[in-house]
């Protein structure tokens, strides 16, 4: 690996936890070892990118190498074109309508006022989103089977690769946080039944990491794929250089709301959108979580419009009216089944979601 002190070496990105750098046709990811604030374990995350690159799977980033500087964990990676999440924001475009109407506030400037609708969502789906959604079923299917829990899938952790055919590749990343169920260390440092709640970001957190069910399993991963499936179906959006909307909102990213978003507007967000269960429907909440305060919130009887209490012709008409650009997939076949999918997503008890195993089956039937 290249010395930290080459200049050629380009700071891209800062958190609190790792610098990622552009190092040629690689990025390397800096990761302090005296900094250690759990789920983030970089002994974990080395141990897994070690352990999957030998498997060498298509949809999972390699690792290429591995080296201690000083107190760092320096990571190297191949280097990709983008994100998915700025891939998805290059799709959307600024309105007609949003590029005529003035602002009252100025005489001189025709600078627009950025409304509901102001950007539409161009985002292929007839082209991309069947095939992405099988690509990042088939990335997870390979990860759960290695007993991995990845607990932070996100546009921002997936990676675009244009092949020479001209098609796209998915390459899953960002291991950082990930959970090994096969890792005699990771298990014994959080147990199985203990696991942290506090993982995955904003709205791709799913509803039992809400309730504090430390017990959940694989499904967290596959809620987040929903909501990243949601984004592509959605038909507009107030700013998406702050927010790329989705079916579910925590309240970030919004003009009207200047805060980083919070778990309570995103479970008020979740429950608007797909009704309240019965505690006797969430089983996993009642026996687990904080059934307490489930209850104290929102009672314990449900609210009647639960998603999975609805016939099959109710639960459509909400899937389409949630996913509203469904209607633009031109592929009768492909609509189906990504309809099918969806619907076996949206369980909040996630012993019932699919897997990503029923999802690829599906989607490959």
């Amino acid at each position: 690996m290249a010395d930290s002190s080459e200049p050629k070496r380009q700071l891209i990105k800062s958190t609190r936890f790792a610098r990622l750098y552009i190092d040629g046709t690689h990025v390397i990811k800096s990761i302090s070892k005296d900094f250690v604030v759990p789920p983030h374990n970089h002994d974990a995350e080395l141990a897994i990118l070690t352990r999957l690159s030998k498997l060498n799977n298509d949809f999972i980033i390699k690792l290429i190498d591995s080296r201690v500087v000083g107190d760092e964990l320096e990571l190297k990676f191949p280097r990709f074109d983008c994100d998915l999440h700025e891939f998805m924001l290059k799709w959307y475009k600024i309105s007609d309508s949003a590029r005529r109407r003035p602002n009252p506030y100025y005489t001189i400037s025709e600078t627009p006022i950025l409304l509901k609708g102001s950007f539409k969502n161009r985002f292929d789906v007839d082209k991309y989103a069947f095939n992405f959604t099988l690509q990042l079923a088939q990335g997870l299917q390979f990860l759960h089977r290695q007993g991995i829990i990845h607990r932070d899938i996100k546009p921002q952790n997936i990676l675009i690769q244009h092949q020479n055919s001209g098609e796209i590749r998915l390459i899953i990343t960002d291991f950082g946080i990930s959970y090994d169920c096969h890792d005699a260390l990771q298990t014994r440092d959080e147990p199985p039944d203990q696991k942290i709640t506090d993982v995955s970001t904003s709205i791709y957190k799913a509803p039992e990491l809400l309730f504090g069910v430390k017990n959940y399993s694989y499904a967290v991963d596959i809620w987040a794929l929903m909501v990243i499936m949601s984004q592509w179906f959605q038909a507009e959006a107030f700013n998406p250089s702050r927010y790329i909307p989705a079916i579910f909102d925590d309240g970030s990213g919004r003009f009207t709301d200047e805060d980083s978003g919070s778990d309570i507007k995103l479970i008020v967000s979740i429950f608007g959108q797909l009704g309240i269960p019965s505690l006797e429907q969430w089983p996993e909440v009642a026996n687990f979580g904080s059934s307490d305060a489930f209850s104290g919130m929102f009672g314990s009887m449900g609210d009647g419009h639960y998603i999975l209490e609805q016939n099959h012709d109710a639960r459509l008409k909400r899937v389409e009216s949630l996913f509203p650009r469904l209607s633009l997939l031109s592929n009768a076949n492909e609509r189906n089944a990504l309809v099918d999918c969806i619907m076996g997503m949206v369980s909040f008890e996630s012993t019932k979601r699919w897997n990503s195993g029923c999802i690829v089956q599906r989607l490959c039937s």
